[in-house]
């Protein structure tokens, strides 16, 4: 079984035309951080980037909008077998907002 340790989160700031992903570990230490465009190239660029860190990691995708315009990019990481989870956006906001208060 599957320890925390062992998975790498990536935090999808998705947005119309670009999304931003960061890849953190269980100990919220950044792994690192890619922008792509919501197209299918980019999804594509997205994932052979996190492929580089699988080999020590398993991939866990955290995207806020899963309605709109992160639809695309869900089903597509959900049709190669990834693990997507939905991220409530004030819950977001929220921790960023805090993030931002500590600086």
């Amino acid at each position: 079984m599957a320890q925390k340790t062992d998975y790498v989160y990536i935090r999808m700031d998705i947005h119309k035309e670009k999304h931003t992903a960061v890849m953190l570990t269980y100990m919220e230490d950044q792994l690192g951080e890619i922008t792509i465009h919501n197209d299918l190239t980019g999804f594509k660029r997205l994932l052979a980037y996190v492929e580089k860190h699988r080999q020590h990691y398993i991939p866990v995708f955290g995207l806020e909008d899963v309605t709109h315009y992160g639809r695309n990019f869900a089903v597509y990481l959900l049709e190669k077998e990834y693990s997507v989870k939905e991220v409530n956006s004030a819950l977001s906001y929220m921790e960023k907002l805090s993030d931002y208060e500590k600086k």
